[in-house]
């Protein structure tokens, strides 16, 4: 397993293509984090592990929208395993639970 870091938010990539990260997905941390996707083995069956994650903004979401576009032909869903009420409101309101298969 590796281990990338920003400074508000760290992704490691597991043995079966799971995205694992933590931290905060905020404005101030996806950029960070995106610009390292070209190291992240993602298809098909990328899943996203969000049970560390402590806070969670719209730039959050949308992020998760573009790993959706990366794995697939990006109309989901995505699978996100361990999504806070925060996310889950987000995307509510956003109107995009049905490209987020939150758990």
């Amino acid at each position: 397993m590796s281990a990338q870091q920003t400074d508000l938010a760290t992704v490691k990539v597991s043995d079966n293509k799971t995205l694992e990260f933590s931290g905060s997905l905020t404005r101030h941390s996806v950029a960070s984090l995106w610009s390292q996707r070209k190291d992240w083995p993602v298809g098909s069956e990328t899943r996203v592990d969000l049970k560390d994650v402590e806070v969670i903004d719209t730039a959050g979401v949308a992020f998760l929208l573009e790993i959706l576009k990366l794995i697939g032909d990006g109309k989901g869903p995505l699978t996100c395993i361990g999504a806070s009420d925060q996310l889950k409101q987000i995307a509510r309101v956003s109107g995009v639970e049905s490209l987020l298969s939150l758990s």
